[in-house]
């Protein structure tokens, strides 16, 4: 019984040995692209790493062009942690005197499909405070509605963006709507003195 157990295995192996070698060869074909695709993930990490520092070093030297030109190709990358680090440093330090070429730098991360979803609303709220003197509210609203819409952590930021916002225009009744949103929040770590401050302003118009 055991020989014709044994011969039945057998026959069958060879009766799908083509089929047998064809699976292993994808097996192996995968497994050399995956390790290849994290090699190569690793070496453009390294790529960017090196490159923010020169970027860096540059400044240091008062050569902001040269090291606007490096953190434009990172930010060209979409490089999930140096992009969006090459566009707050292009910020912050005032490198980019184009309005209209700092808003494509902010799509662009945005667009960056492993981006982590908090590092994304972030990024999506950093974007409407920078666009919000000139852009349509409509616009602010369109962009933040996947924050204000969830639990995130930068939901409370959202809200008293626009709520100041809308306070600043003058526009109370849409700013006491965002405020109010904040109070309803649980969550004992925000400050909500200033909050408060205003609604009781616009309680007394």
């Amino acid at each position: 019984m055991e020989d014709i157990e044994k011969k039945s295995l057998k026959n069958l192996i060879l009766s799908n040995r083509k089929i047998l070698i064809s699976f292993s060869f994808i097996l192996l074909i995968l497994a050399v692209f995956l390790w290849w695709s994290d090699s190569n993930a690793k070496k453009e990490r390294y790529k960017n790493s090196e490159d923010f520092i020169n970027a860096k070093v540059y400044l240091s030297q008062n050569n902001d062009q040269k090291s606007l030109e490096i953190l434009k190709k990172i930010i060209d990358r979409k490089d999930k942690v140096y992009s969006p680090l090459s566009l707050f440093l292009i910020i912050d330090k005032d490198l980019e005197t184009n309005k209209d070429n700092i808003t494509k730098y902010f799509d662009q991360i945005i667009s960056i499909k492993n981006l982590e979803n908090e590092d994304k609303n972030l990024i999506k709220l950093k974007k409407a405070i920078f666009i919000s003197e000139r852009a349509d509210e409509g616009d602010l609203i369109s962009l933040l509605s996947p924050v204000l819409n969830s639990d995130s952590v930068w939901r409370y930021q959202s809200l008293k963006f626009l709520g100041d916002y809308y306070f600043s225009k003058k526009e109370f009744n849409k700013a006491k709507q965002y405020y109010s949103d904040i109070l309803t929040l649980n969550n004992s770590n925000n400050d909500l003195s200033d909050i408060n401050r205003k609604i009781k302003i616009i309680n007394n118009e």
